[in-house]
């Protein structure tokens, strides 16, 4: 198999990679490092969309085709697809070699079009306290929220999930105590966010997204178990209670282009509600062109009415090594606030809250 060589990374995924990969998968850091001393392999990372987070990208596809084909030795380096014990990770790399020269035809199809689409609902932890800042802004009016990048939409059920945030030696609980889904979280660092004692009450919800997964779907349903990381077992257990929530009153999903899906989607939402708009891990996957015209559309419509934007996103090309939680709110045309609300991990389990 021959690729033209193009810059495979030209954002420095691999770096972002590389760090957390080491913290929380190490069969991914041990098949990362092989990877990168294996031209041939490491030349199919030029298949992947250059804006999406190239090496973890690929690695979820693997995932995906070996879910499909559980039978290959591979599969027993995989907590989650092992069927006896699960074999160390730094004997992996052969087996994972195989699977991929195996395979060169189905990435070939599989890779350019594929985006990550990890509809992790731990990070809703993340989310609630700044949609708890955005109702305290609205007048405690109940929420309209659009979420950009939603894939599955499973986390436009957030106010459905029951939360318990640790603070040293305290614990808040909030939201539905009885629920499936049960979300956990350590506040680091001095300060707290202003958690509410009823969640914000959300009367309209649509989530936007270039190729929204069905959940009904099996093939959808594994891409979604896919893009977690294999040691990752409360993730799993996470996704499939949230599966089963949502089967239960599925989302309301719009396929397209955001920036040309916003503006009749905006003029629909209820005139006594409080807008939100809010991605995770979605933006900033894309290219530079979609986000700003994602960007003006808010400032645009905010002629009309006040917009709420919650961004909790990664951005290599700023140099962040972790997400930032953000608040921005637009009226008449302009952004006028900008806040940094905290710190975050990847998936959901830490925040830093930064404001008073």
């Amino acid at each position: 198999m021959s690729l033209e060589p193009k810059v495979v990374d030209p954002r420095n995924w691999a770096s972002f990679a590389e760090t957390t990969f080491k913290r929380h998968s190490p069969l991914y850091w041990h098949l990362f490092q092989g990877m990168k001393q294996d031209a041939e392999i490491f030349s199919l990372l030029a298949l992947v969309d250059q804006n999406q987070p190239v090496p973890v990208l690929f690695l979820c596809a693997v995932q995906y085709l070996l879910r499909g084909e559980p039978e290959h030795p591979l599969a027993q380096f995989f907590p989650q697809l092992a069927t006896g014990t699960v074999r160390p990770p730094a004997e992996a790399y052969p087996y994972f070699r195989d699977f991929c020269l195996t395979h060169l035809s189905h990435f070939q199809h599989l890779l350019p079009p594929l985006r990550l689409q990890t509809n992790e609902v731990s990070r809703c932890s993340h989310l609630l306290p700044a949609f708890e800042r955005v109702s305290c802004h609205g007048g405690h009016k109940p929420l309209a929220l659009i979420e950009v990048g939603s894939s599955a939409g499973l986390n436009l059920f957030w106010d459905r999930f029951g939360y318990t945030y640790h603070a040293g030696e305290e614990t808040f609980q909030v939201g539905q105590q009885g629920a499936t889904v049960q979300l956990q979280c350590a506040f680091k660092g001095s300060l707290r966010p202003s958690l509410p004692a009823v969640l914000p009450s959300v009367s309209w919800r649509q989530g936007i997204d270039l190729s929204p997964l069905d959940i009904t779907r099996e093939a959808d349903r594994r891409w979604l178990a896919s893009c977690i990381w294999p040691e990752e077992a409360l993730r799993y257990n996470l996704l499939e209670a949230a599966i089963a929530e949502a089967l239960a009153d599925p989302p309301h999903l719009l396929a397209g282009d955001a920036c040309s899906l916003l503006p009749s989607l905006l003029a629909e939402v209820p005139a006594e509600t409080t807008l939100c708009v809010y991605h995770s891990y979605a933006l900033t996957q894309g290219p530079a062109q979609a986000r700003a015209c994602i960007l003006n559309q808010l400032a645009t419509h905010s002629r009309q009415r006040p917009i709420y934007r919650v961004a909790l996103e990664i951005d290599p090309d700023q140099g962040w090594r972790e997400p930032h939680l953000e608040l921005f709110i637009y009226h008449q045309g302009e952004v006028i606030s900008q806040e940094w609300l905290a710190s975050c991990d990847i998936h959901g389990t830490e925040m830093r809250w930064l404001v008073p």
